[in-house]
């Protein structure tokens, strides 16, 4: 059972992608009377699945990092290492 499964799901649960062709992402926020809430994330593609459950400041940081990679991306003409 996973460490999760025993604390309650809190709001809603939101999903990117698709199930059945290159993966799926999905992620909530859970919590129980006696810890601080966390965010759950699971992630699947064709060659597995695998999930983990963030504190908050992960969360933030994460969010950080994937609005980086956004920017980065629509930058053209550089290269992964900020190279042009």
């Amino acid at each position: 059972m996973l460490a999760h499964m025993a604390r309650r799901h809190r709001g809603v649960l939101l999903r990117v992608g698709e199930v059945r062709s290159s993966g799926m992402v999905a992620s909530y926020l859970i919590g129980s009377d006696d810890e601080p809430p966390s965010v759950a994330v699971h992630a699947s593609c064709r060659a597995g699945a695998g999930w983990a459950e963030l504190t908050l400041p992960q969360a933030v940081q994460l969010v950080d990092q994937l609005g980086s990679l956004l920017t980065q991306a629509a930058s053209p003409g550089e290269d992964q290492h900020g190279r042009q």
